[in-house]
């Protein structure tokens, strides 16, 4: 049986005023290094075998700080451009608000739970679970016996989940969106994948 954790990037100056970022190589601001300490300390006991991250700046900073606090030997962060979020190209450093006043913004869609929609320039839902989908078949035929870490994007580990649960692709619409820094866990044991949690946030201060 193998643990595989999955860790959304810590918070952004865009992430703190709305602002889609997608592809868009923003990094961390000064409060979501900060935040992410908790994140480190709540990981810290926790030895994984194995540590990817997307290539955005965002999240390989933030695999950064969870091994930085690791007290267990970390592996190196392993690089992935395949764990890079949804692509939402020209709405990319627009805000929610901004999407939400268009008539062919993306939140129309989003309401709509069209998968198929894709901004300007820019990847569909159901291109971000294709994508993630190759991944989850990597980790599962690789990494079946490993503890690993999967640090990402919100949108892009949804997708993977789903994925690696099993489930039709309209289900990404059931999950709920991951906060910065928050923790999910899947096992994967011999008779399927299990969710064990999603979204944690209680290492977070109240």
């Amino acid at each position: 049986m193998a643990d595989w954790y999955f860790v959304r990037h810590g918070e952004t100056k865009w992430n703190a005023e709305r602002r889609v970022q997608g592809h868009t190589d923003i990094p961390l601001h000064d409060p979501g290094r900060n935040a992410l300490q908790f994140t480190a300390k709540r990981l810290a006991l926790v030895h994984f075998d194995f540590i990817y991250s997307s290539d955005l700046v965002r999240a390989t900073e933030t695999a950064e700080i969870i091994t930085a606090g690791s007290k267990t030997n970390p592996p190196e962060v392993r690089i992935d451009p395949m764990l890079r979020e949804v692509s939402f190209g020209d709405f990319e450093g627009m805000t929610w608000e901004e999407m939400s006043s268009s008539d062919q913004g993306l939140r129309l869609h989003q309401d709509q739970r069209n998968l198929d929609y894709a901004p300007p320039k820019g990847e569909s839902y159901r291109d971000l679970l294709n994508r993630l989908s190759k991944f989850a078949d990597f980790l599962q035929l690789n990494h079946a016996k490993d503890d690993v870490l999967i640090v990402g994007h919100g949108a892009a580990l949804r997708a993977l989940v789903v994925k690696l649960l099993g489930l039709n692709d309209q289900a990404y619409w059931s999950l709920t969106g991951l906060g910065s820094g928050s923790i999910t866990r899947l096992s994967c044991r011999r008779t399927g994948n299990v969710m064990i949690n999603w979204n944690e946030v209680g290492h977070f201060p109240i």
